[in-house]
């Protein structure tokens, strides 16, 4: 028993987004300086963790969730939970993606799920990890309708053995972003575990743009592009899927979709680390020779994610505690940050008068 998935390569849409993913993917790889790597992944990272679990109704918004994933406070609601869950997901699958030769087998997939699902209310975590034994069904979230049926519990253990292996033949076979997009939708129509499904194939999609180098080095976030999309994804999915599995489908007009999000989510690459670039030259020329590097990656820190603690900064920056206090009490001095809170709670701030996230800033 397989899922066997077909895609037309000479689909004229797919060449285009391919070529053309490549080529911006390069252009904003080679904007960004190695100095600042660091910063872009978190950034990516936090905003996959957060639109990941947006697309299945997360209700937190932006600017919270960013600060939840930047500190992770505790004790936690499940709504946090769930976005820092996912970016520790995030974490895990961006280190054995740097292995290159890594094999994504069941016992990763399943990690994933279990991780992402840690903590949660017993409704959803009880089984984290596991395989599914009962009925499932997909329904629509505001008609309860049902939108789709996923195959036999039964038969998940065997279509997940044979799926694991069609990875390898796609990464093998196929360009990266095709075989990222096979691996989505597959994992979603199998759909193997009772709770996490989406957020567990959209992660799996990223982790084979990380090992067939198609990620910026995980610096882009397809997770954003597709919550931007939300009602077109969803069509896809139903166009492509029915209502019913089936073992035998089409999926060339998902990995249109699909491709079509990953090159998005190219451009906005491209154009962040264009406007990171105008920001850091005004804020060196501005504020030439009172800044390190080290400060101005905080400043961009701050203008992407909002507020930050000293331990951050220092993994940030790649610092000690201490450092990252002789680094931050003058921005505060210059008038750039607010400091709030004290103690542990201690955070800074960009202070709104800065304009820093204008393309401005004040002498």
């Amino acid at each position: 028993m397989r899922l066997i998935l077909g895609v037309d390569m000479d689909n004229v849409e797919i060449k285009k987004d391919l070529g053309f993913i490549e080529s911006r993917l390069y252009v904003a790889r080679s904007l960004i300086p190695k100095e600042y790597e660091i910063a872009f992944q978190e950034t990516a990272h936090y905003i996959s963790a957060h639109t990941s679990t947006a697309i299945e109704g997360n209700p937190l918004g932006e600017e919270e969730a960013m600060n939840i994933l930047a500190e992770k406070p505790n004790p936690i609601a499940p709504d946090q939970l769930e976005k820092i869950n996912l970016d520790e997901a995030y974490e895990f699958m961006f280190f054995l993606a740097s292995d290159k030769t890594t094999i994504i087998d069941e016992g990763i997939i399943r990690t994933i799920n279990s991780m992402i699902l840690k903590g949660l209310p017993e409704s959803q975590a009880r089984a984290r990890g596991q395989y599914r034994v009962g009925p499932s069904k997909i329904v629509d979230s505001v008609t309860r309708e049902r939108r789709y049926l996923p195959p036999k519990s039964t038969w998940v253990p065997t279509l997940m053995k044979n799926f694991v292996l069609d990875i390898d033949e796609w990464i093998q076979n196929y360009p990266g972003p095709v075989a990222a997009a096979l691996a989505h939708f597959g994992l979603i129509s199998i759909h193997p575990f009772e709770d996490g499904n989406g957020r567990t194939a959209r992660l799996i999609a990223d982790m084979i743009l990380h090992i067939t180098d198609c990620s910026a080095d995980g610096m882009v976030s397809v997770s954003q592009e597709i919550h931007n999309q939300l009602g077109t994804y969803y069509k896809t999915l139903h166009k492509v899927q029915g209502e019913n599995y089936k073992e035998d489908v089409d999926v060339t007009d998902f990995i249109i979709f699909h491709t079509g999000a990953l090159a998005s989510a190219a451009i906005s690459l491209e154009e962040k680390a264009i406007h990171f670039s105008r920001l850091r030259d005004n804020i060196t020329n501005q504020l030439s020779g009172l800044l390190n590097e080290r400060q101005v990656t905080g400043l961009m820190y701050m203008v992407d994610i909002g507020q930050i603690s000293t331990s951050r900064y220092a993994r940030l920056t790649d610092s000690s505690q201490n450092t990252a206090l002789t680094d931050l009490n003058p921005l505060v001095e210059l008038g750039l940050v607010n400091r709030i809170g004290g103690g542990k709670n201690t955070r800074y701030i960009l202070d709104p008068s800065s304009k820093i996230g204008n393309d401005e800033i004040v002498d």
